[in-house]
């Protein structure tokens, strides 16, 4: 009886979590709405913030990318609106997947670390998020330290599980094409780069 009553009030409590997130200011396509919502809850300091998930067909070599809005870049930190976007169709060697197809746990991970990169801009001025983004186009260690920041604010926010599923998915289990898997393995953080941090 006790365990019945505790496992109830955990599924309430969690419940209560979801039901508690702002998404009135998030647009998310239906299809990953539930991966979406529970990486949004790690991250209650971006409920205020408007953010849109969305499909875009040309995202080269990526999967995710997380941006400011330009309509919204020179309003002010707190009135700054961004974009997640995300390659609906997945090429691997053999085939191609919808990015819904991804195993639930991954697509959290994935979520996590552009909202990572959200935690890093919104503290930012536009000046400074206009030399952020020189630095990064034009500069592989300035690249690889911004990845490495965003998985480290998405650590810090009790992520670093979803992570290093996500980064072992794409590295030893997926079907990626292996210029894409180089490409993980020599710009971001490794799954060890990743315990390490949640054992700080």
């Amino acid at each position: 009886m006790a365990k019945s009553v505790l496992t109830f009030l955990l599924l309430f409590a969690g419940y209560f979590s979801v039901q508690s997130q702002n998404l009135s200011n998030k647009t998310i396509p239906l299809e990953v709405k539930d991966a979406v919502t529970e990486a949004l809850s790690f991250f209650p300091e971006l409920d205020e913030y408007a953010i849109e998930f969305k499909y875009r067909n040309k995202l080269k070599n990526r999967v995710m990318q997380a941006q400011p809005k330009i309509k919204t870049f020179f309003k002010g930190r707190e009135k700054r609106h961004y974009k997640i976007s995300m390659s609906k169709n997945l090429v691997m060697n053999d085939t191609t997947m919808t990015i819904d197809q991804l195993p639930h746990s991954i697509l959290v991970g994935w979520f996590a670390h552009e909202l990572g990169h959200v935690m890093d801009y919104k503290d930012r001025s536009a000046g400074n998020l206009i030399k952020f983004a020189f630095k990064y186009l034009t500069s592989k260690p300035f690249l690889k330290r911004s990845e490495l920041r965003a998985d480290a604010l998405a650590t810090d926010k009790g992520c670093g599980n979803h992570l290093i599923k996500t980064k072992k998915f794409i590295l030893f289990r997926s079907k990626f094409p292996k210029e894409y898997k180089a490409k993980i393995k020599e710009l971001y953080p490794s799954p060890e780069d990743i315990t390490a941090m949640a054992e700080e």
